[in-house]
């Protein structure tokens, strides 16, 4: 592992810390599937609905502490990336989203890191929805999923009230590869599979 990546593991595993303390003890975050996470392959890919800021850091609590995947890889709106929280952002192994510039560029990072057999969290809705709210999912998974078949794939639903720091209730899916889901190569159809995959957990 090189210096850099070991300082942003580093610094995930801390967050993980405070995070775990903060929303799964505290806030009593209730986590359905939890062994889902165990023993996982790599590269990884994990999918998941947004309801809140605090998803991403939920989100990394998920994996033990000690877990070969740190650290993961997030995306960030760009407005957010390009401001004074950019170092914070640096730390934490997130990287701008690039809209607008074409998923070769906004892809770039993810596909670099599964090269490495890292490990990426993705918000096919690409921001935050409301409770019972879906939206069309982006292309952006479902490309990285086309692309590189050897992805494991993780889907996640979180459930939370208020903006995420009450009561939160995490459903974490068994683990797949695209191809035992569909032999489909059309973006659009594919894209749509993976989302049902995530809100199916809500049943």
């Amino acid at each position: 592992m090189n210096p850099v990546t070991f300082l942003k593991s580093l610094c995930q595993r801390l967050t993980w810390l405070t995070t775990f303390f903060f929303i799964r003890i505290l806030r009593s975050a209730k986590i359905i599937g939890p062994e889902n996470t165990r023993d996982l392959n790599r590269p990884l890919l994990i999918i998941a609905n947004h309801r809140s800021l605090w998803d991403p850091l939920l989100i990394g609590t998920l994996l033990p502490f000690f877990s070969s995947h740190f650290p993961l890889g997030f995306m960030v709106a760009d407005i957010y990336y390009n401001s004074p929280l950019r170092p914070i952002f640096w730390l934490t192994n997130t990287y701008p989203a690039h809209k607008g510039e074409g998923l070769d560029v906004s892809l770039a990072a993810p596909r670099r890191i599964f090269k490495n057999r890292g490990g990426f969290v993705i918000f096919p809705a690409g921001k935050r929805q409301h409770l019972g709210r879906r939206r069309k999912p982006r292309r952006g998974a479902a490309a990285l999923a086309l692309s590189m078949p050897e992805l494991t794939i993780l889907p996640i639903h979180l459930k939370t009230m208020g903006n995420g720091i009450k009561k939160s209730e995490v459903v974490v899916g068994r683990p797949f590869k695209l191809l035992e889901k569909t032999q489909s190569r059309d973006i659009d159809e594919v894209a749509e599979i993976l989302n049902q995959e995530i809100f199916k957990l809500n049943s």
